[in-house]
């Protein structure tokens, strides 16, 4: 373990180097595009003779060499790499993110999650030791109360988080769940047995519906940068409803991880803070790059068929919302909308754009047949950064280009996507005795009115928790949106959908709910949300419909979900993988830098 003598004098080591620090190197600018070809995600081998009908994969993070785009230089990031069970070829990876693990409705999947990270973090001048310590307004730990826990002097801790995934908090991927490359431990690590000090070993029941789920890093205070790094991939879920579809699939199905970077003039990844301390950055509230990557290439294109396409796609930036469509020219393709984070989404929607937050998933089909050979296709761009308000991000947009430059190589014998008949959703009817929870986001400034901390019901995500939900309960959870902000929620262990959203006196709320928090909340006589609310309830749009695990609390607005808490089932063979009660699961926002500071707060499912 690093001392803090150590963690100081490597800290100034990375800001020499110019990893990080403003002043060394200015970020990478006019990159040619769509000069590099996309790179296919690699797809993990399972072992199935480790676990009796389950398939058993080994996961180790590494950091590696890896180039971002031709214009520059060979770096470093970090990703996931998963070992040849039959020991015939290298693990499976790219330079950055991860490989691709399908599984099987109902057939469990266990992963041993192994760290091989470096001592130094790759953005090592952004690690903030006492974020906790110098913020102001912040008490000091408690007694009884619940700190993160941190490593004395660590650079790199990190766990997995399989988002979207119904499982039990031993294989949730908690912040406070992490395990360090020497073998130190957060204080809700678990693991099933046989993990070595620096490893964690998980089982999923993959007890859901066909989707696409993700897996990333959830490390307690630096998950911004341990994704920015590289830890993210993709996690398929298939089942018998959609084999039956006969959707495209093999290479006429990708899975596309859209991002935002930025680059310094060699190459290396730049994340940069507003300023630094000589032991602590101050904290940026978001982060937006100026250079879109997919599959960890920058500006990138895939040559396609003039055929119909399953385009899998995910938003992992830190914290950018995308307002994508396909430019022809001056015409927009249109897409078939078929799915969502949560799987199949009832029915099929036509588009011809789609926004996606940060962790949104979207499973569309696109038809490049009307397309004249040799020409191409662009994703484009348009949302605000930050959104809904921007003023602030760099604009990005172009992402990739498809390009109709390979002959077809057979008859297109998928189905026309509005002729599809996608298995129907079924959505949770709350009643008048329906539990209903409020979850007020609200954002806190210094005197000069810059961000300092962003929180949920005024609380620090280290206080103890106060939200302890009945196993099997329907609960309807109201997000009390006071800020300027769209905040893309993530509530973990659950499908959930969402129901409505109501403009309110936000202004007046959050005056009225802060002079009831700094009396001691004296119970009874908080603010009454509904003596605030203004109009009626919006129903969702269309394309929010369905299944999802995380969903826009738009700005100004009470944005209401409803889910039913189910407690995850062991995995049948496998000992160790019940939910034990109470289990430990959190909800935050899944923009990066608010998640870790501090807009995300425990909660406990209770017998």
């Amino acid at each position: 373990m690093l001392t803090r003598r150590d963690f100081v004098r490597l800290s100034a080591v990375a800001a020499g180097a110019g990893a990080w620090a403003w002043g060394a190197r200015m970020p990478a600018r006019g990159l040619r595009r769509y000069v590099d070809r996309l790179p296919r995600l690699p797809v993990a081998v399972a072992d199935t003779s480790v676990y009796p009908d389950a398939d058993y994969y080994e996961l180790t993070m590494r950091q590696r060499p890896w180039r971002f785009h031709a214009d520059l230089g060979a770096t470093v990031a970090w990703g996931y790499w998963a070992s040849d069970p039959s020991g015939r070829s290298g693990p499976a990876g790219l330079g950055c993110l991860g490989p691709t693990l399908v599984a099987r409705r109902d057939r469990p999947a266990v992963v041993r999650y192994r760290n091989h990270l470096p001592a130094v973090h790759l953005l090592a001048g952004s690690i903030d030791q006492t974020l906790w310590m110098q913020m102001p307004g912040v008490p000091g730990d408690p007694p009884g109360g619940r700190h993160m826990d941190m490593p004395n002097g660590a650079m790199v801790w990190n766990v997995v988080h399989l988002h979207g995934g119904w499982n039990p908090p031993q294989s949730d991927g908690n912040p406070a769940a992490w395990f360090s490359p020497d073998g130190h431990h957060g204080s809700l690590y678990a693991s099933l047995p046989g993990a070595a000090p620096n490893e964690a070993i998980y089982a999923y029941g993959n007890r859901q519906n066909a989707t696409m789920l993700w897996y990333h890093d959830h490390g307690m205070e630096i998950t911004r940068l341990n994704n920015y790094a590289g830890l993210s991939g993709v996690y398929m879920i298939r089942d018998r409803a959609e084999d039956a579809l006969g959707l495209p699939s093999g290479r006429f199905e990708v899975p596309l991880i859209v991002q935002d970077r930025m680059f310094t003039r060699t190459g290396s990844l730049f994340y940069p803070t507003k300023g630094v301390t000589p032991y602590h950055p101050l904290w940026s509230p978001e982060l937006f790059g100026d250079t879109p990557v997919v599959n960890g290439k920058a500006y990138p294109y895939l040559e396609v068929q003039p055929r119909r396409y399953r385009l899998r796609i995910l938003n992992g930036s830190n914290s950018r919302f995308y307002h994508l469509w396909f430019g022809e020219g001056r015409t927009r393709l249109p897409f078939w909308l078929i799915g969502i984070g949560g799987g199949l989404r009832g029915e099929v929607l036509r588009c011809t754009d789609l926004l996606m937050a940060p962790a949104d998933r979207a499973d569309i089909v696109i038809d490049f047949a009307p397309v004249p050979f040799g020409g191409g296709v662009t994703l484009m761009n348009d949302a605000p950064a930050p959104y809904p308000g921007g003023g602030g991000g760099p604009a990005i947009p172009e992402i990739m280009r498809f390009q109709v430059t390979e002959r077809l190589g057979a008859r297109d014998l998928t189905p026309p996507p509005e002729e599809l008949a996608l298995p129907p959703f079924e959505p949770i009817e709350p009643g008048a005795g329906t539990r209903r929870r409020e979850r007020v986001l609200t954002e806190l400034t210094d005197r000069h009115g810059n961000s300092v901390h962003m929180q949920i019901n005024g609380r620090y995500f280290f206080e103890p928790v106060d939200d302890f939900v009945p196993a099997g309960a329907t609960e309807v959870w109201e997000y009390v949106n006071t800020t300027g902000d769209a905040h893309p929620m993530h509530v973990h262990l659950v499908q959930f959908h969402l129901l409505d959203r109501q403009r309110f006196r936000a202004d007046d709320y959050k005056r009225d709910y802060g002079r009831w928090v700094t009396a001691g909340r004296p119970p009874g006589r908080g603010p009454e949300l509904g003596r605030y609310l203004a109009g009626r309830p919006v129903p969702p749009a269309p394309q929010e419909q369905g299944w999802r695990d995380s969903f826009v609390a738009l700005p100004k607005m009470v944005n209401r979900i409803v889910a039913t808490y189910t407690p995850a089932p062991p995995v049948s063979g496998i000992d160790g993988t019940g939910t034990s009660f109470p289990a430990d699961y959190i909800h935050h926002c899944h923009i990066l830098e608010h998640e870790d500071n501090d807009m995300m707060r425990p909660w406990q499912l209770v017998s």
